[in-house]
């Protein structure tokens, strides 16, 4: 299946919002993670497609070492997409089920807030830390993904939200 410059693979997980794909961008000969979203999403409601295109913008903005790096974003017919880093070192979920020793999760923890404290520093609020949302690199740097719910730090907006915590 071609989507875009991208030659899709295989499916490596699907979300209530999204799909996300092994590809292959011809042009750069790299592997890639494709994050499809669900056309029905976007055919239903255009809100899906302008947080998904934000996502995709957020994250590139954030170049941080512990910050998955996005490299494009675009439509092809009715899917929307983007691409980003591939790596093959699993997720925190299944190093939690695996176990490990407590200095390997303080040395993760502190990578996950190092990401959080850059993408804070940019006034981005992540909203969905979760460990199936914590990548790997094959060296074992720790990776946050999915920004997919994030929004901009407006404080002035948040001291009056319905809702707020202060």
């Amino acid at each position: 299946t071609v989507l875009g410059v991208y030659t899709v693979v295989r499916e490596l997980g699907r979300g209530g919002m999204a799909s996300v794909y092994l590809a292959m961008q011809e042009s750069m000969e790299r592997e890639v993670a494709l994050k499809v979203m669900l056309p029905s999403l976007g055919a239903a409601d255009a809100n899906f497609s302008e947080r998904f295109v934000r996502e995709a913008r957020i994250v590139a903005k954030l170049s941080h070492p512990n910050i998955i790096a996005v490299y494009d974003v675009g439509v092809a017919g009715p899917y929307h997409y983007f691409s980003m880093e591939y790596h093959t070192g699993g997720d925190l979920k299944a190093r939690i089920h695996d176990g490990m020793m407590p200095k390997m999760a303080l040395a993760i923890t502190r990578q996950i807030a190092s990401a959080l404290a850059f993408a804070h520093s940019k006034g981005y609020i992540h909203r969905d830390v979760k460990p199936e949302n914590v990548m790997f690199r094959h060296d074992g740097t720790a990776l946050l993904t999915d920004f997919g719910i994030a929004k901009a730090d407006d404080t002035a907006s948040r001291m009056t939200a319905t809702g707020a915590v202060i």
